[in-house]
């Protein structure tokens, strides 16, 4: 999820607690775990202070350690004693399991996305992802304005519980309806390798990237009825070129984000661009999310680009540019915004 999200299922865990009769009759215990739920909702995500030792450094390891299941108890330990000190409220206990429950939600949520986590580290460094709900959900947000909403009329504790209860529901009843177009998928395409699911806010509306053994096949998934409206073949030109461009260290950090990673090379006059795009991200042919290298034949330092645009026009602006630095390097020995020597 999103960090707004985040922010605002803290505030809906916070009601919740004043089911705990400890909590509900402290208001500096209540003050406390409302600090605690919606820092916990958002602790995981601490991991964003990684970039402070680079773009690159934080792709490697976002939601991974940090989304482990064995540190989150150390993270939500750590927040509510922080907090205890500083509000010196009684009910340590019930400060810890609060934020420790908001903290352990950030995961469980982010895993029924399409980007996922590596929640069983250190016991597998694989993704999990249950490809059921957007990154923002629209009914996951509305469900809790209701609830505010209602917090005027009637006890919070019991209107999320409610809240909650429903919110519950919507989750396990897209995560069942991802599972049967999966099966339903696979029956049609039994030799795929993977079938990948983006989902859409609303819930009769799918988009799927189907990976087969020469190509990937995307298309949308409406009402029982799947629609192939793109094919990429996997045959790559000039592999040996692919290889190069593994060298740099911005290429290997962007593979590391996505296991949806996948090259193409455009040849130019005076080198060669190697466009690595991220499969789980389409507008039509277009893939906004990507990173970008450019070889020139008579050099050995390589330009990179890493990012996300959304329009054809500025990513032919960047491609421009790296090629525009890499020849003010070699004719005047200029600075590049992004280099890399082999």
């Amino acid at each position: 999820m999103d960090t707004g999200s985040h922010i605002i299922i803290g505030l809906g865990l916070a009601a919740l607690a004043q089911l705990d009769p400890v909590v509900a009759e402290n208001p500096v215990l209540s003050q406390a775990v409302l600090a605690g739920t919606i820092l916990g909702s958002n602790a995981p995500d601490f991991d964003y202070l990684l970039k402070l030792k680079g773009k690159g450094f934080y792709k490697r390891h976002h939601r991974g350690w940090s989304h482990s299941i064995v540190i989150l108890p150390f993270l939500a330990l750590t927040l509510s004693s922080i907090l205890y000190l500083s509000f010196t409220p009684s009910g340590f206990t019930h400060l810890f399991f609060w934020t420790l429950l908001a903290t352990l939600l950030h995961v469980f949520f982010d895993l029924f996305n399409v980007y996922g986590t590596q929640a069983l580290r250190p016991f597998t460094t694989k993704w999990i992802s249950f490809d059921s709900i957007p990154l923002t959900d629209t009914y996951i947000l509305l469900l809790h304005a209701a609830g505010f909403v209602s917090l005027l009329f009637y006890e919070a504790g019991t209107v999320f519980a409610v809240i909650y209860s429903l919110m519950f529901l919507y989750i396990g009843f897209r995560t069942f309806y991802s599972f049967l177009i999966k099966r339903t998928l696979s029956m049609y395409f039994q030799k795929a390798i993977e079938i990948k699911l983006i989902p859409q806010q609303p819930i009769s509306k799918w988009i799927v990237l189907i990976e087969t053994e020469n190509d990937y096949l995307f298309g949308v998934y409406v009402r029982k009825e799947f629609t192939v409206d793109y094919v990429l073949p996997k045959q790559i030109d000039f592999p040996n070129v692919v290889v190069d461009s593994l060298e740099s260290q911005t290429i290997r950090d962007f593979i590391l984000s996505t296991k949806y990673a996948f090259p193409h090379v455009q040849k130019r006059k005076n080198g060669y661009f190697v466009l690595w795009k991220d499969l789980r991200f389409r507008r039509r042919t277009f893939f906004p999310i990507f990173a970008v290298i450019y070889i020139p034949f008579d050099s050995s330092r390589h330009l990179t680009y890493s990012g996300s645009c959304y329009s054809l026009k500025k990513y032919k602006k960047i491609v421009r540019q790296l090629k525009n630095h890499a020849q003010l390097e070699e004719k005047e020995n200029l600075p590049s915004v992004k280099s890399e020597a082999n």
